[in-house]
């Protein structure tokens, strides 16, 4: 690894800490080690939760759900993401992060939830500060209202439901 390879990943160590924890997550769930994804998942999810960001308690929630389509109760692991991404929305807001609410949305949509999608859609027009913030947004819109219901879309995991 050279220098600056080394450097920049030990920036986004520093500066997304549950990075590291996803990573075993996933590399558990590769090797069929539910109980491992799951105490890495913890790891990952307590660094977010004291990182004071959106972005990693996001990346939880879809780790989550990964590891709830392992082992056959997604159903189950959506409680526990939606929790995940009412705290990053939460975050987001606190923070006017734009990119914060349209990340929430789209983890709502995963879901199926339509009525936390609009109000997400709807906060992030507040934050709307130009023709660029304007036009991601309408795009956004556009995806998010013409897809099809939750049933027929691919999870968050990228299984087809």
């Amino acid at each position: 690894m050279t220098e600056r390879a080394a450097t920049a990943a030990h920036d986004v160590g520093f500066t997304r800490p549950w990075s590291g924890h996803l990573q075993s997550v996933d590399r558990a769930l590769g090797l069929r080690d539910l109980d491992g994804a799951k105490r890495a998942w913890e790891s990952a999810h307590l660094a977010a939760v004291e990182s004071l960001s959106w972005e990693g308690l996001i990346a939880t929630g879809h780790a989550w759900l990964r590891i709830g389509g392992a082992t056959g109760a997604r159903h189950t692991a959506e409680a526990t993401a939606r929790r995940a991404y009412f705290a990053a929305l939460y975050r987001a807001c606190r923070e006017n992060s734009f990119d914060g609410i349209l990340h929430a949305a789209e983890a709502f949509h995963d879901l199926g939830d339509r009525e936390v999608v609009e109000e997400c859609l709807g906060l992030a027009e507040l934050q709307v500060d130009g023709e660029p913030t304007r036009k991601r947004l309408s795009t956004l819109e556009s995806r998010l209202r013409g897809a099809p219901e939750a049933d027929s879309r691919p999870r968050a995991d990228g299984v087809a439901r």
